[in-house]
């Protein structure tokens, strides 16, 4: 196997396992979860995602989540809490919450 092979992660026993992304951030005056299912090709395949008031909380509901995703799979699960700082803004976006929050162009 040449250096080029093993840095791309080809001919290793976890090349081709999908992943689980879950991680949890503050939110306002609560924190946010999120957990991500993704196949080793990139495809997002499953999400799920809520709030909670204390940080244990939500650490607790990504973590379970995390595990419901990864059941009877063969997948890798990593803790991201940028993952879940960026799911976070991505559905206030989509919601239209972080518009009111910029100052308008000039």
């Amino acid at each position: 196997m040449t250096r080029e092979t093993r840095a791309h992660g080809q001919g290793r026993e976890d090349a081709g396992l999908d992943a689980v992304l879950w991680g949890c951030c503050r939110a306002g005056t609560g924190w946010f979860w999120m957990a991500r299912y993704t196949a080793w090709d990139g495809a997002v395949r499953r999400t799920a995602h809520g709030w909670r008031e204390t940080r244990d909380d939500a650490t607790r509901a990504g973590a379970a989540a995390a595990r419901n995703l990864a059941a009877g799979t063969r997948a890798q699960v990593f803790l991201r809490h940028r993952a879940a700082e960026y799911a976070l803004r991505v559905l206030l976006e989509e919601s239209g919450a972080l518009a009111a929050h910029r100052p308008a162009p000039r």
